[in-house]
């Protein structure tokens, strides 16, 4: 059963991708559409599910990724590297952590940014 504080946490973690556009357990088609009228979405609800399953997948070890599209792969090895580390304790992963994070940050913008056609990026 995980601590209240650690409830709190993750509800912030869900409340602030929400504020971003990002919401994960609302309902979609599977694309990043959301199916239902913004109104009728309840946050708190949302936050509350993507916990219960986030909680059951850290309790299994096992977190569902999909498939990367090629222009991300690097972006989302450096991500998941950075992933495992922060699971992994402390131990002095703490600054490698930040700079994949960093490299997988800009990563994924500049081949956007290629695929898109944007140049000198």
């Amino acid at each position: 059963m995980a601590s209240l504080e650690k409830w709190q946490r993750m509800k912030e973690a869900y409340r602030k991708m929400a504020e971003m556009g990002y919401r994960p357990a609302a309902p979609s088609d599977g694309f990043g559409n959301i199916t239902v009228p913004e109104r009728e979405l309840v946050l708190d609800i949302e936050g509350r599910e993507y916990g219960q399953r986030f909680l059951q997948e850290e309790d299994k070890g096992v977190y569902w990724a999909g498939c990367t599209d090629f222009r991300s792969l690097c972006a989302a090895i450096w991500a998941l590297e950075a992933f495992r580390l922060m699971n992994a304790g402390s131990f002095g992963g703490e600054t490698i952590v930040s700079r994949l994070l960093r490299m997988a940050a800009e990563e994924y913008e500049r081949e956007m940014a290629l695929s898109s056609g944007e140049a000198g990026v």
